[in-house]
């Protein structure tokens, strides 16, 4: 019997729920957003078969120009390479009729990169995870004209302008996500220098641990320490409660991050991930 394609969006959530929370084979992004929050945005599909949802697939735009493989869940009948392979050009219309070029997404099992090389996907980066314990103050060498102080929800405009600012269309975040970051985040924390909002900080926490989950500098006030400033104050806030292990994120390709944060004492740990590309 062949199989339909619907929009996740005109589908009963309970349905959807049920198909995400069994036993099936699953890829899921580093998303600030769970699956069913994906499910009324285009490009999130799923593939029904006798009736019953086998497959769901969202790839959703994150800038104007990319987006991310969100999930991807499949029944396990072995059929798995046939959905993907039947709901990724519908995502792929949606896409290109939003203007988007690219399609991004995470490759951390042997199926998945197989997959995704299959229908065209090339390596392009990779995600490395950086730990470090942290004792004490580092140095007392802020710049004393810089003030550091918490981030509250006026701030976001000016956050998401430094975001757009400082990174590359790939790796920028649009608002609802970095507002999803900010309320989701244990502290989260703003640079201000000569009366400007010059960088900010994000970052989460359970039990004795934290991580930094993003930091950005205005291009305008790069290499003036500022960096370095929100992420030691960040490791003495969070030290001053309790928590002594410390993770952060960041792609292999960026020289600058891994620099700024080895110089902080992360060290780089043995599970990187692969970042596959796809031009529309």
């Amino acid at each position: 019997m062949p199989f339909e394609i619907h929009g996740c969006s005109d589908l009963p959530l309970s349905d959807l729920t049920r198909f995400l929370n069994a036993n099936n084979l699953s890829f899921n992004n580093l998303d600030w957003f769970p699956p069913n929050e994906r499910f009324q945005e285009a490009a999130c599909f799923a593939l029904i078969e006798e009736q019953r949802i086998k497959a769901l697939l969202a790839a959703t735009p994150e800038s104007s120009v990319v987006a991310w493989l969100r999930f991807f869940h499949a029944e396990r009948n072995g059929k798995h390479l046939q959905y993907f392979n039947a709901l990724l050009p519908q995502a792929k219309t949606i896409l290109q009729d939003l203007g988007v070029h690219s399609i991004f997404s995470l490759a951390p099992y042997d199926w998945l990169e197989r997959i995704l090389g299959g229908e065209g996907f090339l390596p392009a980066d990779q995600i490395v995870t950086l730990q470090c314990n942290f004792a004490g103050p580092i140095s007392n060498s802020t710049n004393p004209d810089l003030i550091i102080r918490e981030m509250t929800e006026r701030d976001l405009a000016a956050v998401e302008a430094i975001d757009l600012a400082a990174f590359d269309p790939v790796w920028q975040m649009k608002r609802a996500s970095l507002e999803k970051t900010y309320h989701l985040g244990a502290w989260n924390s703003i640079a201000i220098l000569d009366g400007q909002i010059a960088g900010y900080q994000m970052s989460t926490n359970a039990f004795d641990t934290a991580h930094l989950a993003r930091l950005a500098v205005d291009p305008r006030w790069q290499s003036r320490g500022i960096g370095h400033s929100l992420v030691e104050e960040m490791l003495e806030t969070f030290s001053a409660i309790g928590v002594n292990t410390f993770s952060v994120n960041t792609q292999a390709s960026n020289s600058q991050s891994l620099s700024l944060y080895h110089s902080l004492g992360f060290e780089r740990e043995d599970r990187d991930i692969l970042v596959m590309s796809l031009n529309l």
